[in-house]
């Protein structure tokens, strides 16, 4: 699943790249300065990423609410992972391949983050659960906030996730930071 989910990290790599700067930060009316907005950002990726999705073997889904999931909420409860990539409908040992969790840099990154890691080491240590986790943080990041969330991450990481990937992206149309998180 190594090359799977590797050839999945340059799909996320380059649909972030992709995304212009009307999508990495919204203009509001009667505002003079727009904003970071995870969920037009989200969007936006989502749809990056499924013109890209071919090659992969599995499905992307956006916000795939896990409430009443007979084996996730169980465990997880009823967690709202901002995408998965998965085959719908099944738990087999390569049935899942990636949770995704999209973070705006101006956000709760202490809280947020701890909530999508919950999330992440969940479903990522289940039994048939997902390969690995990839965290998504666009805009950006004084080099404090940079180093406070990437230790605040590696803290979190359970030992039995199997991969976790950061991506960093300052502003739009750039190459996003990737950072392999190992704690084992």
């Amino acid at each position: 699943m190594d090359d799977t989910y590797n050839r999945l990290l340059t799909v996320v790599a380059v649909s972030m790249k992709a995304i212009e700067a009307d999508y990495f930060n919204f203009r509001v009316a009667d505002k003079e300065n727009p904003i970071e907005r995870e969920r037009v950002y989200c969007a936006e990726l989502y749809h990056q990423m499924r013109q890209r999705f071919d090659g992969i073997g599995y499905y992307l889904n956006n916000e795939p609410n896990k409430k009443g999931h007979p084996i996730i909420e169980k465990l997880c409860g009823p967690v709202d992972p901002d995408f998965v990539v998965h085959r719908m409908g099944s738990m087999g040992p390569t049935d899942n391949l990636a949770v995704i969790e999209v973070k705006r840099s101006r956000g709760d990154l202490s809280g947020g983050v701890t909530k999508d890691m919950n999330t992440i080491n969940c479903m990522g240590t289940i039994e048939n659960g997902y390969y690995g986790g990839i965290i998504v943080v666009f805009g950006h990041l004084a080099e404090r906030r940079r180093a406070s969330l990437l230790r605040r991450i590696v803290e979190l990481r359970s030992r039995d996730l199997r991969r976790l990937t950061v991506f960093l992206q300052s502003e739009a149309e750039a190459n996003p930071e990737i950072i392999e998180i190992n704690k084992r």
